[in-house]
């Protein structure tokens, strides 16, 4: 985790107010938030290690526009849902604990203005994301051409983005004008014009996930067999891994004959070479190991 100089700035800031409690709480409602979509990235195989402790909130270290469209949804989504979640939940605690309100309010308000606003179809919030790849899969429909329909996509969101900053502005001076400051709104305005002005000549990247199993062998592992066709995609072979056992993934043809058997550092290897995490299993296997059926079966030991 790292801290941003402006972040602690603002930390002293609410101190001197008597908000301080609210700052803090906030910033453990957006570690939440931002940690669930570290959650549920690692589960697709990508590792989003980094937060950094913003004045507006937090953000994590990454970029998933490399990953399925589908997929960076679901890790969009996520988040907000997350906070969600746990605004339900506290709401939930009020009808049968009343009394706990006192105490539970400001959490659970936290809570559900951060998941709305970061519902809002504006980039680089997380409604933006995936108002964005919904665009993206809506033109690719119309017409088949992956680069044309990103770039309209682009275009449509960023149009969006700078439409709420404009309102969020909008609505800041108005109240300014009345002689009540409402920093908030200023922050959002400023944060959506840089998130639309930003990462336009940047490449998509993302960081694969590490599931290689050294140390933990010599202890000894229980064998977790798993059988999966030759077409399923190697990040969905990820979900079967499991703390404290090793994971052996029987790769079958479509007419149930046994092709190779791939223990979990060969899996590794093969997810660390692959240029997509959405190949199939068997097509990594047999780049790691030269090329022919055969010698993927001989290499990764065959189960007779």
């Amino acid at each position: 985790m790292v801290l941003h100089p402006l972040f602690l700035a603002v930390g002293v800031w609410y101190s001197f107010t008597g908000d301080l409690f609210l700052f803090l709480l906030s910033c453990l409602v957006a570690l939440q938030h931002e940690c669930a979509h570290a959650f549920v990235a690692s589960k697709l195989g990508y590792t989003l290690n980094k937060i950094v402790l913003m004045p507006y909130g937090a953000v994590i270290d990454g970029d998933l526009r490399g990953i399925s469209l589908k997929d960076e949804i679901t890790v969009a989504i996520w988040g907000p849902l997350c906070n969600l979640f746990t605004a339900l939940f506290f709401g939930a605690l009020w009808w049968f604990y009343p009394t706990a309100y006192a105490f539970t309010d400001v959490a659970c308000f936290s809570s559900l203005s951060i998941a709305l606003v970061n519902l809002l179809p504006a980039y680089p919030l997380d409604g933006g994301r995936i108002f964005k790849c919904v665009l993206e899969r809506a033109f690719y429909r119309r017409e088949p051409n992956r680069q044309k329909a990103e770039k309209r996509a682009n275009a449509v969101a960023r149009g969006c983005t700078f439409l709420f900053s404009f309102l969020f502005l909008a609505v800041f001076t108005v109240f300014a004008f009345r002689r009540q400051y409402n920093f908030t709104l200023l922050t959002i305005g400023l944060f959506l014009i840089v998130g639309g002005l930003g990462n336009k000549n940047q490449d998509a990247v993302y960081e694969k996930i590490s599931f290689f199993v050294r140390a933990d062998l010599t202890k000894g592992l229980e064998i977790r067999r798993v059988a999966v066709l030759e077409s399923c995609p190697i990040k969905d072979a990820l979900q079967f891994i499991e703390r404290g056992k090793y994971l052996v993934l029987e790769v079958y043809s479509k007419r149930g004959a046994l092709l190779c058997a791939l223990p979990q550092n060969a899996l590794a290897e093969c997810f660390a070479k692959s240029e997509s995490p959405y190949e199939p299993v068997s097509l990594l296997a047999k780049r790691v190991c030269g090329g022919k059926e055969q010698e993927v079966t001989q290499n990764f030991s065959p189960v007779a």
